[in-house]
């Protein structure tokens, strides 16, 4: 049985099934192993890991531990619980928005890459060139922030990086309007989700691109651009507070084990907060040089897990509240075994609206419909799933 335990309780001849954290930071090459000496837990508490899940069925138990059935009811309880009373009717439909919302994405990242690309050379941050974006952006997202949203799902490894920027930066944007923003604000929120990445220009490519896990010095290289970041945003003319924040602290964390500040609690700010949490979110559900993308509701489920361990619950419930349960872009299976695609989130947030494009029991397309489920009574969602285990392209739909 596998279960979840704190790491104080870890001992050695407990077989590790899963570190409860994001692959990135934790310093093994597997996420699967015997624990076979003192030195070991001691690497896993140092890491800053508070539970792991352990297969009582391949090594020592611990009794009184919740099984992993009962921490993902208990997760999924609360992300339910969540969405209650959530959104409030967009100006237009995420299909009026689309196109705009893929321009907007295009050609933000063809600029984020030339910025990057100049920053690495040595040339200074010219604020005025991401203007126009942010400003387009912040107007995307007040017309119907689903469509942006959904749109960043779609990105290539090569140009994860530049893509990642436009997506943290539409993702904040609508964090940011949900916790009411002045509109000024929510502009440099724009501005910093653009950049905060700005100091990866001095990152060596091959720490960068590296298709594995990085080795401990190669971790703490990737860790510098934080650093390097903050040098070079300070000799950048107009930068505001609220975007040096992003940029500073979104790896920072709620307990303390984050970088490179070590910050706890409200030692962060606001806006740092809400990037630590973007950030990640943008990161599991985005196919990297190393790994394949996540479902985006499973990352909202171990977002609400890790917290408040690494991040500010409440703020985590608010985030969830902007995307759903099922955001736009997610592709879902239905208890009759027909994929569809999110499309709109619908009043009633477990019954979106959906594009069916595929029968997963056949294995084969179908004719392209759209549906309402809050129209429809005999067919139900039952799980979000990854359109790669279907050879499916979100792209080819939305």
């Amino acid at each position: 049985m596998i279960k979840k335990i704190p790491t104080s309780e870890l001992r050695i001849g407990m077989y590790i099934h899963d570190l409860d954290c994001n692959w990135m930071d934790h310093p093994f090459a597997i996420s699967k192993f015997a624990v076979k000496d003192s030195a070991t837990v001691q690497k896993i508490a140092s890491a800053g890991i508070r539970h792991v899940y352990i297969d009582a069925g391949k090594g020592k138990d611990v009794e009184a531990a919740p099984s992993v059935h009962e921490v993902e009811q208990a997760v999924q309880e609360r992300l339910e619980e969540s969405i209650k009373g959530a959104d409030s009717p967009e100006a237009v439909s995420v299909a009026s928005e689309l196109t705009r919302a893929k321009s907007l994405f295009r050609e933000a990242t063809s600029v984020i890459r030339n910025l990057m690309e100049d920053t690495r050379v040595g040339k200074q941050v010219e604020v005025e060139s991401l203007e126009p974006f942010a400003e387009r952006m912040v107007q995307s997202v007040f017309r119907n922030h689903h469509a942006l949203t959904g749109i960043s799902r779609i990105k290539t490894k090569d140009e994860y990086t530049f893509m990642h920027c436009v997506s943290v930066a539409g993702l904040l944007v609508t964090f940011a309007r949900e916790q009411a923003f002045s509109e000024e604000d929510i502009h440099q929120v724009a501005i910093g989700g653009l950049i905060h990445d700005i100091g990866k220009t001095m990152t060596p490519q091959e720490v960068l691109n590296k298709p594995g896990k990085l080795d401990p010095d190669e971790f703490q290289v990737m860790k510098s651009h934080v650093t390097h970041s903050r040098e070079i945003l300070e000799a950048t003319l107009g930068i505001s507070k609220t975007a040096m924040d992003i940029s500073v602290l979104h790896h920072e964390r709620i307990d303390g084990t984050g970088y490179p500040l070590g910050l706890s609690g409200d030692r962060i700010s606001l806006i740092g907060k809400m990037s630590a949490i973007v950030d990640v979110y943008d990161a599991l559900t985005s196919v990297r040089v190393y790994k394949n993308a996540w479902e985006p509701t499973l990352a909202l489920k171990k977002l609400m897990e890790w917290s408040p361990d690494h991040f500010d619950t409440e703020l985590v419930q608010h985030f969830i509240r902007c995307l759903g349960i099922y955001p736009v872009g997610s592709l879902v299976e239905m208890e009759s075994g027909l994929l569809g695609i999110v499309m709109e989130p619908g009043i009633d947030l477990l019954r979106p609206k959906l594009r069916m494009i595929y029968n997963g029991k056949k294995r084969r397309h179908e004719k392209v419909r759209d549906i309402d489920l809050a129209k429809v009574q005999a067919d139900r969602i039952v799980a979000a799933v990854n359109p790669l285990d279907y050879k499916i392209d979100l792209g080819e739909y939305l």
